[in-house]
C-alpha cells in the first residue's frame, strides 16, 4: 500500500515538475534545450504512470522493486523542487530585465536633458556673443556712405575691423566650447589647463590644479566625460558658490582616472540638490556611469563642496 502511495507521489510529482517546465516556454522564447528539458519532464510522466501497471513488476524481487519505487520518487522530486527553483530564477530575470528597461530610461532622459541645455546654451552664447557684434558691424555699414569725410570713413573702417576682429574670436570661443579643439589636438591636460587660463583673469578666483597625467592621451570618451565634469564642476562654483578658490587634483592610477575638485564656497544641501535635479549633478553622474565611472559629492553649509569622481580609462 505504501510504495503503491509512493508511486502515485512520484508520477503527481513529475506531472508538477513538466507542468512548471511548460509553462516556461515562452519566457525561453521556446529555447531548443528547454524543450528538450520538457520533453524529458513529459517522458518521464509516462514512465511513472506506467509503473503503474502491476504487469510492469512481474518477476521482480520485491526488495528491487521497492528500490526502484523509492529511486523514482526522489527522482520526481528533485525535478519538482529544480523546476519550481528554474521559474523563479526566470521570474529574477525578468526583475532585472525591467530594472533595466528603467535605467536605460533613465539614462536616455538624461542624455536628452543633456543635449538640450547644450543648445540653450549654444543659442545663449550666439545671442548675447555675436548677436550684438554683428548688429554693429549693420550699423557701422549703413553708417559707411562716399559723401562721408575721409576721416569718418576710416574711423568707421576701424571700428568695423575690430567689430569683425570680435566676432571672429567669438565664433572661436563658441566653436572651442562645442567641441574643445584643445581637446582633440592636445588632450586632457592641456584643455582644462586652456579653460582656466580663460577663467582666470575674468572671474577673479584662484584656481589650482595639478596632476600626473603629462601629456597621456585617452580614449575620446574619458577625455570628453572627464573634461567636461571638471568644467561644470567649475562653472556652479562660479555661479553658485561665490568661492574665492578652487583646487582641482587629476591623478591616473592604473587604469583609473580619479579626480578630486574642491572649493571654499558657501557650500549646499547635496540631498536637495540630486532631488532638484540642480546644478548638473544628474547629468555628470550620467556621463560618468557611461563610462564605468561615478561621482561623490559632500557639501556643508559654509564649509565649500569636495566632489570625488572617477572613470576607468579602457
Amino acid at each position: 500500500m505504501v510504495t503503491q502511495i509512493v508511486v502515485y507521489l512520484s508520477l503527481l510529482l513529475q506531472i508538477v515538475a513538466m507542468g512548471f517546465a511548460i509553462s516556461l516556454f515562452k519566457r525561453t522564447k521556446f529555447n531548443a534545450a528547454w524543450i528538450l528539458i520538457s520533453t524529458g519532464f513529459f517522458l518521464m510522466a509516462i514512465y511513472r504512470a506506467i509503473e503503474l501497471v502491476p504487469s510492469m513488476h512481474r518477476g521482480e524481487s520485491e526488495e528491487l522493486y521497492q528500490t526502484k519505487v523509492w529511486l523514482s520518487f526522489v527522482i520526481s522530486l528533485a525535478f519538482a523542487i529544480g523546476a519550481f527553483y528554474i521559474r523563479k530564477v526566470f521570474q529574477f530575470l525578468r526583475r532585472l530585465d525591467g530594472i533595466r528597461s528603467e535605467t536605460e530610461k533613465r539614462v536616455l532622459s538624461a542624455v536628452i536633458r543633456t543635449e538640450e541645455q547644450e543648445r540653450q546654451r549654444f543659442a545663449k552664447e550666439l545671442h548675447d556673443g555675436l548677436g550684438p557684434l554683428l548688429s554693429v558691424i549693420k550699423m557701422l555699414l549703413s553708417g559707411f556712405e562716399e559723401k562721408n569725410l575721409p576721416e569718418v570713413n576710416d574711423k568707421i573702417k576701424g571700428n568695423l575691423k575690430q567689430a569683425v576682429d570680435e566676432a571672429i574670436t567669438s565664433v572661436r570661443e563658441i566653436s572651442a566650447n562645442i567641441s574643445p579643439h584643445i581637446l582633440n589636438n592636445f588632450g586632457l591636460k592641456d584643455a582644462t589647463e586652456s579653460f582656466i587660463r580663460k577663467l582666470r583673469p575674468a572671474e577673479g578666483i584662484s584656481i589650482n590644479f595639478k596632476t600626473n597625467i603629462d601629456n597621456r592621451r585617452f580614449i575620446y570618451n574619458v577625455e570628453v566625460i572627464m573634461y567636461r565634469v571638471i568644467c561644470e564642476l567649475i562653472n556652479n562654483t562660479l555661479r553658485h558658490a561665490n568661492a574665492s578658490k578652487i583646487s582641482i587634483d587629476l591623478q591616473l592610477q592604473g587604469d583609473v582616472l580619479y579626480l578630486e575638485y574642491e572649493d571654499n564656497g558657501m557650500g549646499f544641501d547635496v540631498k536637495q540638490a540630486e532631488s532638484d535635479g540642480g546644478m548638473g549633478l544628474s547629468n555628470m553622474q550620467y556621463r560618468l556611469n557611461s563610462g564605468n565611472g561615478d561621482i561623490k559629492i559632500s557639501s556643508e553649509s559654509g564649509r565649500g563642496m569636495i566632489a570625488r569622481a572617477f572613470i576607468t580609462c579602457k
